[in-house]
């Protein structure tokens, strides 16, 4: 039986992937593993090299190609929709694990502790110039969703985190395929969502071990951007998941709001010029009054709410 499913959402990653895939298949583990790679369209030799590895390993890679490219959101859902393991992953074709019991370790405490839901560790970040630094550090701890909605929960980046498969293992839930937003395929595609939505399932338990570096390139979704873009994704995020979840927690809310008022509003005039893009930096002019309206719109609902 494969316990494990290890999706690698990948597009044009050549140059790297080998070293990633490298990094999984010399892991010792007991567990048995499986990868779903879901190759978005690469017009570089990825699909070529996923290929060569699945002569390598011929049971253990399922590759997914795709005939066009249909972006991080869409091209991930496809990997969830097939991936029926007990526990999940989810590693960039840019990363790589440096801990060869990675796997041993998470699945064996998951496999003891059946009220956690997320096992996440440390990861440090290869930097342009070649240097590693810290990236995600904290204490040992365990976390629950309250932790998280006060602010107090300690998870991991995507490739330091493995889930036990609450939410995907029927499928895509429909929650999740008939929930309705703008930002949905910006909110739904990485690990912050992958975190919350099953960090309300169960806990989450962070060790403080580095077992991962996270490659910097400057041409990803997130490294390619500048801060106010950062901002206004996270929230629009925040603001997602407080609808995901019939608006009953309203600290997602209100984290959404610091995010606007305090994270966004203030540098519109300095760093909206930044953005070469004339398409980009109308789309996020836009954006903010998208936002600016939903705020006005929940606002007026409470206060009618409270009215006698």
């Amino acid at each position: 039986m494969i316990n494990l499913s290890i999706i690698i959402p990948s597009y044009n990653r050549a140059q790297y992937i080998e070293q990633t895939l490298n990094s999984i298949f010399e892991q010792k583990t007991d567990y048995k593993f499986q990868l779903i790679v879901a190759d978005d369209c690469s017009t570089d030799n990825t699909v070529e090299i996923i290929k060569q590895y699945q002569e390598k390993y011929p049971n253990q890679i399922i590759l997914l190609e795709s005939e066009k490219n249909q972006k991080l959101y869409k091209n991930i859902l496809r990997a969830y929709a097939i991936t029926k393991t007990d526990y999940f992953c989810v590693i960039d074709p840019d990363d790589f694990w440096i801990d060869e019991l990675k796997i041993q370790k998470a699945l064996s405490f998951l496999e003891a502790n059946k009220d956690y839901a997320i096992y996440a560790t440390g990861t440090s970040r290869l930097e342009l110039d070649g240097t590693i630094t810290p990236f995600i550090t904290g204490e040992l701890q365990d976390s629950n969703f309250e932790d998280y909605l006060n602010c107090k929960a300690q998870l991991g980046h995507t490739l330091g985190s493995v889930f036990r498969n609450v939410i995907f293992k029927n499928g895509i839930p429909k929650s999740i395929d008939e929930f309705t937003s703008n930002s949905k395929e910006n909110s739904f595609r990485g690990d912050s969502f992958r975190s919350i939505i099953h960090l309300h399932e169960g806990k989450c338990h962070f060790v403080p071990e580095v077992d991962g570096i996270y490659r910097m390139t400057n041409d990803g979704l997130w490294q390619d951007s500048v801060l106010i873009q950062h901002e206004l994704l996270n929230c629009f995020f925040y603001i997602d998941m407080f609808k995901y979840y019939g608006s009953k927690y309203t600290p997602l809310f209100i984290r959404a709001y610091i995010l606007y008022s305090q994270g966004i509003m203030p540098h519109i005039a300095k760093e909206i010029p930044m953005i070469l893009n004339k398409n980009e930096r109308t789309n996020i002019v836009k954006k903010i009054k998208e936002a600016e309206q939903i705020f006005k719109k929940i606002s007026e609902m409470d206060k009618n709410s409270k009215k006698p």
